[in-house]
């Protein structure tokens, strides 16, 4: 996989999971008012040490090109409502999305509310730890190509194993009369 083609699926993945974090993280809020103050006060530790652990790992897209996909989605689905627009449509996006240039600390926060979900604050600054080592700087460095590669490796082994079960099948079904080619 490219790695523009990967970085396309992860920001897709990261849109797609702001907007319902965003919800989550908006029924967090009104919880978190409607709590002590204390019990803010260790949301917010806890939402920052996520925060932390999310810009140390390298988790987050680059900001531009999760803008730039967004804004060529808003082109296209309001093109396709309005094909004559076309013109008109594209300059007017590319207005309004300059007012949005500056939204990277809401897409971090949108990606770091998954980690608060699975991981204790304790654990998180565990994890910020381990990412502030040579060890974990290099796992963060080359995390997006492990990644790909394993996506890779699923693939392949998906692909032979599927074509081991289908030559298999396709004899024991050819042994009970049907007709399946070799």
């Amino acid at each position: 996989m490219k790695k523009t083609a990967l970085a396309t699926m992860l920001s897709a993945a990261v849109i797609c999971a702001g907007m319902s974090a965003s919800a989550f993280a908006q029924d967090a809020n009104a919880q978190a008012e409607s709590t002590t103050e204390q019990s803010t006060q260790v949301v917010d530790t806890h939402m920052q040490a996520a925060i932390d652990v999310v810009e140390q790992t390298g988790t987050v897209p680059p900001f531009e090109d999760t803008l730039k996909q967004i804004v060529l989605n808003s082109k296209r689905w309001l093109i396709r409502e309005n094909p004559s627009a076309e013109k008109d449509v594209i300059a007017t996006v590319d207005e309004i999305s300059k007012q949005y240039e500056d939204q990277r600390p809401q897409l971090v926060r949108s990606i770091a509310v998954a980690w608060t979900r699975y991981l204790k604050e304790d654990e998180l600054n565990e994890v910020l730890a381990f990412f502030k080592t040579p060890a974990g700087q290099k796992f963060a460095n080359y995390q997006p190509r492990i990644l790909g590669e394993s996506v890779r490796g699923v693939q392949e082994f998906s692909a032979i194993l599927t074509n081991i079960i289908v030559k298999s099948a396709k004899e024991e079904l050819n042994k009970k009369g049907y007709k399946f080619s070799e």
